[in-house]
């Protein structure tokens, strides 16, 4: 075989190109001889081609492809279209249900036994006057102390249903409860011990009077009572709550109860000074003048300044104006142990002529005022 010849058989492209048609080809011999005319000499040299017999499954699957295309495509198109669809209504849906505004629901509190009762809307104030207006009251052992129409409405919730023109009123049982304790507790004191002082020169003096106190006897009832209350509050025909108290005895006391005690005696225009019962000052001093009097009682340093302007007005209204006093400790209100600097040594211990106020000179009061802490207590008496 020549070169020519080879070139022309070689070209294979041309034999094995495949060609698409919309129709069913004809079926292929089982081996088919092909002429091809040489260039050189016109002679015919036979070709063998495979018969589609022998082709492979994939080559079927292709062939199948080509031959229907158009089915194919239209069956791809269908499968493509519903699944987008489905995509997409997946996503919308997501997205509208995410869009939708929320709505809050509205909680009815639902009538129960003993706690709840449900009202026409059209009925709620005159069922309110009814419950608020019922006697209630405390016993107090000597006392009897009522309960205000006010109070009684403070243990009432109301939840209005205007779906239902109904109105559900819900009794608050700790509320009750802490109204009791309040309005007790106002009757609840603690003793007041009874102070007294020994002085150096063998006087002993009851500073302070003793006064006893009081207790609730069982906290745990008062509990029960509120209790008592709340299952009956909206029947509107009363109640009564037993609240006995008991005494709490005072007890008689010395300088050495406190850690630390200034005693200030007005009348005699004197303080003393304690530190765990110990004397360790005793001083002259000028407290209020009779128009302006010093209060008497047991009181305890609240505030401490090194230097401040005092001002104020006098009994007669005119008002006074004193620059730069030194060593305040403040022990109730405006009155304070402090320095004075405008008078001279000879005053103290002789007149009280503040307008409450403690005054020492101003070395003393300085003493005073480094020794004494915030919560000193402070006794004044006559």
């Amino acid at each position: 075989m020549s070169g020519t010849r080879s070139r022309l058989v070689g070209n294979d492209m041309v034999v094995a190109r495949p060609r698409l048609q919309m129709a069913s080809a004809a079926p292929v011999a089982a081996l088919s001889t092909i002429p091809f005319q040489t260039v050189s000499n016109e002679e015919f040299i036979p070709v063998t081609v495979a018969s589609t017999s022998q082709q492979s499954p994939w080559s079927h699957f292709m062939d199948f492809i080509h031959t229907h295309s158009l089915i194919v495509f239209a069956l791809l198109f269908l499968m493509i279209a519903g699944t987008g669809a489905e995509v997409g209504e997946a996503y919308w849906s997501a997205h509208i249900t995410l869009a939708k505004p929320t709505i809050a629901s509205k909680s009815v509190i639902r009538p129960t036994s003993g706690l709840n009762m449900a009202v026409a809307s059209s009925q709620l104030q005159t069922e309110l006057q009814r419950i608020t207006s019922q006697p209630i009251s405390v016993n107090l052992g000597t006392q009897t102390v009522p309960v205000s129409a006010a109070t009684i409405k403070s243990w009432v919730s109301i939840t209005p249903d205007n779906s239902t023109a109904m109105d559900y009123l819900h009794i608050n049982n700790s509320a009750i409860t802490a109204s009791l304790t309040k309005l007790v507790n106002q009757y609840v004191k603690a003793p007041v011990n009874q102070v007294t002082v020994t002085h150096p020169d063998g006087t002993s003096a009851v500073i302070v009077a003793g006064h006893n106190g009081t207790k609730l006897s069982d906290t745990a009832n008062l509990s029960g009572q509120a209790q008592q209350i709340a299952k009956n509050l909206f029947s509107g025909n009363g109640f009564q709550v037993s609240a006995p108290l008991v005494t709490l005895p005072f007890q008689s006391v010395t300088p050495a109860a406190f850690d630390k005690l200034i005693e200030v005696n007005l009348s005699a225009k004197q303080m003393w000074v304690y530190d765990h019962g110990n004397l360790l000052k005793q001083y002259a001093v000028s407290a209020g003048k009779p128009s302006t009097p010093t209060p008497t009682g047991e009181f305890h340093v609240y505030e401490k300044l090194p230097v401040q302007d005092m001002w104020g007005y006098n009994s007669d209204g005119t008002k006074y104006f004193q620059p730069h006093v030194y060593w305040i400790s403040y022990f109730t209100g405006g009155d304070a142990v402090h320095g004075v600097y405008w008078h001279p040594l000879s005053w103290f211990g002789v007149h009280n002529s503040s307008h409450g106020c403690v005054g020492l000179p101003d070395d003393e009061a300085q003493w005073v005022y480094d020794w004494d802490s915030i919560g000193t207590t402070v006794i004044t008496y006559n």
